[in-house]
């Protein structure tokens, strides 16, 4: 038998890069986790050609290996969430590559894909809803399970795990 490995448990999916956002997704990922007996996979993505935020797709340079040290932030989040869920449900990659295609790539064979977004909770009385970001919008179009958008907000962490419907039941 090649290539083909038979889960046990239910796998969620969390897009993680060290960000404020994400650590608070994935705060959100290892409660929903708790709940469903999930398994956790953090997926560390650098993206092989980084962008200057000001200047459109003009201006390229290549990703070298060092800029980031996605290791060690990646070591450490799993540190925090084998805390809660066992260690041999934790697992983490670091992986070079477009960050929206290697998460939809994740998606496939997974429950569920949990993002964070460093827009503030929208209020409707206030404001205009914020921009969706150019990695959550081609995971929403293109993953192949659903999508959780976990709002930068830390309450809602403790609150959204009480709200949480998984996939498929009620």
């Amino acid at each position: 038998m090649t290539g083909i490995i038979k889960r046990t448990r239910a796998l969620i999916v969390v897009g993680f890069d060290g960000a404020e956002a994400s650590l608070i997704a994935m705060r959100w990922a290892v409660q929903a986790a708790q709940l469903h007996r999930a398994s956790m996979l953090l997926t560390f993505v650098v993206d092989q050609l980084r962008r200057a935020p000001y200047s459109g797709s003009a201006h390229v340079s290549p990703w070298v290996p060092g800029d980031v040290d996605g290791r060690a932030l990646l070591a450490s989040a799993r540190l925090e969430a084998a805390r809660a869920l066992a260690p041999d449900h934790v697992s983490a990659e670091l992986i070079a590559g477009s960050p929206g295609k290697v998460l939809i790539d994740q998606s496939a064979g997974a429950e569920l894909l949990v993002l964070g977004t460093a827009y503030p909770v929208y209020d409707p009385k206030n404001q205009v809803p914020p921009a969706m970001g150019s990695v959550a919008r081609a995971c929403l179009h293109g993953a192949a399970c659903p999508v959780v958008i976990v709002p930068h907000h830390r309450s809602c962490v403790p609150a959204c795990a009480e709200h949480f419907a998984w996939p498929g039941r009620r």
